[in-house]
This record gives C-alpha cells, sequence and structure tokens, in this order.
C-alpha cells in the first residue's frame, strides 16, 4: 500500500504548461497510473503552450499505455474554464468503475492493503523496539554501507535477533 493510486478511486495528475517540464520531466510512475491527467493555467499567453503540452502529453501516453490512455485535458482555475469538463470526466469514470464492479473490487483491495501496511508498520516498529535488534541496527547498517555485509546477511541478522527459532 505504498501507491497514492492504491488509497483513492480516482488519480488525477494535475501538470502546469511552460514550466520546462512537458516531456522530459514525466515522472513515468505517476503517469502510468492516472486516470485523467490536466493541464492547468491554460490561459493568456500560457494557452498555446497548454495545448503543446497537451498534445505533448496525450502522444507520450499512447506510447507509454498504447490502448489505455487516460484522458488528457485543459483548464484554467483562475478563469474557471474545463473545470466542468474535467469534474465530469471524473465522475463519468467513477460511475462506469461503480457499475462495472471495479469500484467495490479496488476499495477490498484497499481494505485488504491497509491490513497488510498497519501489520507492516507494526512489525517495523516493534523490530526497532525490540532491545537487541535496537542494539544492531546501527552497525549492520554501516557494515552494509561499506559493504562489510549483505543486505541479505543483515536482514538474517536482524530476524535473528528479534525471532531466534530462525537463527542458523
Amino acid at each position: 500500500m505504498s501507491r497514492a493510486a492504491d488509497l483513492v478511486d480516482f488519480y488525477l495528475v494535475l501538470m502546469l504548461a511552460g514550466a520546462g517540464d512537458e516531456l522530459q520531466g514525466i515522472k513515468r510512475g505517476i503517469l502510468e497510473v492516472a486516470d485523467m491527467v490536466a493541464i492547468n493555467k491554460a490561459d493568456g499567453d500560457n494557452a498555446p503552450r497548454a495545448m503543446q503540452a497537451r498534445a505533448q502529453y496525450r502522444a507520450a501516453l499512447h506510447l507509454m499505455r498504447p490502448g489505455a490512455e487516460p484522458v488528457v485535458t485543459t483548464c484554467s482555475a483562475m478563469e474557471g474554464t474545463g473545470i466542468d469538463t474535467l469534474w465530469a470526466s471524473v465522475e463519468s469514470v467513477v460511475a462506469q468503475r461503480e457499475a462495472s464492479g471495479e469500484l467495490a473490487r479496488r476499495r477490498t483491495q484497499q481494505q485488504v492493503g491497509w491490513m497488510w501496511a498497519m501489520v507492516h508498520d507494526g512489525l517495523r516498529a516493534a523490530l526497532r523496539a525490540h532491545p537487541e535488534v535496537s542494539a544492531l541496527i546501527p552497525t549492520l547498517e554501516q557494515d552494509v554501507r561499506e559493504g562489510r555485509a549483505t543486505p541479505t546477511t543483515a536482514a538474517l541478522r536482524v530476524l535473528g535477533a528479534f525471532l531466534p527459532e530462525t537463527r542458523a
């Protein structure tokens, strides 16, 4: 449960045109999970740049996610243009997911994911609070950083200190 997209019903990525990051600044991981990309500030002198950015994002997303490209739109929060269309698209996708059962499946997966995230957090806290483990951590981390121990060896030592029955 580490991705924001795993926590929401709809993932909107809001971008700015003319910020110098159209294609070279694409955050591949973010755009791979986006349900929609909206280019804001599509007004005044920036409107042509916003239209160009929209075209660039559409082309890039077509290559990244052929057949499953999210909607790419423009809007201007300052002028209030495109906001109604953007929101209608969000509502349409959520309604389609609800009707198909995908929304309920996604929420069920979220519940299970949240459960395991809480288990992982609790185990991590218990590990760090364990006296023998907390004494080992600084040395093991330094040994891994400096190449004196492999991550596997260090992890096994942490687990062995926490769960003595796993010691070899």
